[in-house]
């Protein structure tokens, strides 16, 4: 049994057994191309992990007032008010939140439209994000004291300064975030 099954293996391929391996042959590749594209594409990931600045940035490159850019957590226009909300990082430690539009999805939306607080603030490794190679990089923010929870931690943008802030809300890959951006 075993020289019969050699010998078809090692016997000349006439014209349509060869068209038939190469179909085959294109046929196993197309649905190994196919599999992997389907993982790769269908895996979540941070869509503004790319974004989030990995290298610790010196204190006095984020010192400053940082005016609100955009959000991407709720559907309705951000009112005036909200439009010109800001953070400000002072060089004592000391932050100042002037009108953050309230759409974080918590239980004082509808009393509280927008967030407003003083304290303190410190550079710190807030959360990890895992780079093209898979290997995960810590992402430089900033903690807040005396504030809501969901503001407590809000990631630096950016490679070199001027840095931008960005919120990430809820889960990363979610893409729901609020940015700001530096103005002096």
């Amino acid at each position: 049994m075993g020289k019969h099954f050699l010998k078809l293996l090692l016997k000349p391929l006439n014209e349509s057994s060869k068209a038939l391996f190469l179909r085959m042959k294109n046929l196993i590749a197309n649905i190994v191309f196919t599999t992997f594209l389907i993982l790769i594409t269908s895996c979540q990931f941070d869509p503004y992990a790319g974004e989030l600045t990995t290298d610790k940035p010196k204190r006095e490159d984020v010192i400053g007032v940082y005016q609100f850019e955009g959000q991407t957590i709720f559907e309705v226009s951000i009112d005036k008010l909200g439009q010109n909300a800001t953070i400000v990082l002072r060089p004592d430690s000391t932050y100042q939140v002037n009108n953050i539009p309230n759409v974080f999805g918590g239980m004082d939306d509808e009393e509280k439209k927008h967030i407003s607080a003083k304290g303190n603030w410190k550079i710190e490794t807030i959360r990890t994000v895992e780079n093209r190679w898979g290997s995960l990089e810590k992402v430089w923010g900033i903690t807040l004291t005396n504030i809501d929870q969901i503001l407590t931690n809000i990631s630096f943008t950016g490679d070199k300064a001027p840095y931008g802030l960005m919120i990430i809300v809820d889960d990363p890959t979610l893409g729901q975030m609020m940015s700001f951006q530096k103005k002096r």
